[in-house]
């Protein structure tokens, strides 16, 4: 084996498998679940790629220290190309905003609004922004309107962004949304809002404050990042390993006071300028019996209380339950039209895909059950 044909060896090697290994498109078209398998096939393909040519020259002729030094390098300088392309996938989608950490959605919608259009706005987070394997509640929500107003010019805006908590969504609407001059913001929140109660690395820090400039959210990927080793660690041996965390209660609500102070601030904002408002608690499948699977609630096991304990399932399901009605309250307070998504989906778990995010068939009935309030309100002549 010339040193040539080592070094391209390596290269065309290196491609193979980091293209595999780091690609999530490819790990999820060809495993839809890596299981420890997958992983042990991919221990055998850095054991012959790396190793055996090396094995087997060894058996026949005395490897030289050119070779080995060449071998050397060349598992040098794919640690340094890995490591670059793994660092590289994950500052790709990692662009902030100074205000709003995650840059809001860009917004195709014509300014000034056209005359005779009428314009909806759907604020909220991830579950509002929908995902790319499914369709949004907005999007499903415009096609039921098309169908039920033919005749009328309506657009619906999908403005969710995933981490966004109320107080995003309020200084989104002021210096983004207020220019598209909507008629109607339809707004739920919970689940992000209750996220800063939490007061433990990686997503938030101590001690708490109001304004939630504890809370990191979607910086946490840059203020604690995964070092490649890590990756590679967690992805090998994630099967094996022991958790060392374990689930316990969780009450102290600290984000409450600041959670109903956004949607009063919303509430007032869109008074002001004219504007109609739907307000709706958030649908989840957290059950108060702690007997979900435990794959179902990842999402919040990645939420700690201190360094070793992260909220058991009724916890959250408790949490979710006060935030929600604090939403409700304040919407019958001043009088706000308002939504029990919580109510439709009882019961509907498999309408979800973890406790808070849904499949198709659940941003459905969520839009189905604002295209009936909408319809009912008469808000569309």
């Amino acid at each position: 084996m010339t040193i040539t044909a080592t070094i391209l060896y390596e290269i065309a090697y290196a491609v193979f498998y980091f293209g595999l290994l780091l690609s999530k498109t490819t790990l999820l078209t060809y495993f839809a679940n890596p299981s420890i398998a997958i992983k042990g096939i991919f221990l055998l393909l850095i054991f012959s790629g790396f190793f055996v040519p090396y094995i087997i020259k060894l058996l026949k002729v005395q490897l030289s220290k050119l070779h080995y030094l060449t071998f050397l390098t060349c598992i040098f300088c794919l640690y340094a190309v890995s490591e670059e392309y793994y660092y590289s996938l994950q500052r790709s989608d990692k662009k902030f905003h100074s205000f709003l950490q995650v840059p809001p959605s860009i917004q195709n919608a014509i300014i000034p609004k056209p005359e005779g259009r009428y314009r909806i706005v759907c604020l909220g987070g991830s579950t509002t922004e929908g995902d790319k394997g499914n369709i949004s509640y907005p999007q499903q929500l415009e096609n039921m309107l098309h169908d039920k107003y033919p005749q009328n010019n309506i657009e619906v805006i999908n403005a969710g962004k995933f981490f966004y908590t109320t107080q995003h969504s309020i200084i989104q609407y002021l210096f983004y949304l207020k220019d598209l001059n909507p008629d109607l913001i339809i707004m739920f929140e919970a689940i992000n809002d209750l996220f800063p109660s939490f007061l433990m690395p990686p997503f938030s820090s101590s001690p708490y404050r109001k304004d939630y400039g504890h809370y990191y959210g979607a910086l946490a990927y840059i203020r604690y990042p995964v070092s490649f080793e890590k990756f590679l660690l967690q992805f090998f041996y994630s099967d094996v390993q022991r958790e060392s965390s374990k689930p316990v209660a969780f009450s102290d609500l600290k984000s409450l006071p600041s959670f109903q102070r956004n949607i009063e601030t919303l509430i007032k904002i869109t008074q002001c300028d004219g504007v109609k408002l739907i307000l709706s608690d958030q649908a989840h499948c957290f059950s108060d019996k702690n007997d979900s699977a435990p794959h179902f609630l990842r999402l919040g096991q990645d939420i700690f209380i201190d360094e070793t304990h992260y909220a058991d399932e009724n916890s959250w399901h408790s949490a979710m339950e006060v935030f929600n009605n604090t939403a409700k309250d304040t919407a019958v307070k001043f009088f706000i039209p308002f939504v029990k998504q919580s109510e439709a989906f009882r019961g509907k778990k498999d309408f979800f895909t973890d406790p808070v995010h849904m499949t198709n068939e659940g941003n459905r009935l969520k839009a189905q059950l604002f295209f009936d309030k909408i319809v009912e309100l008469g808000l569309i002549k």
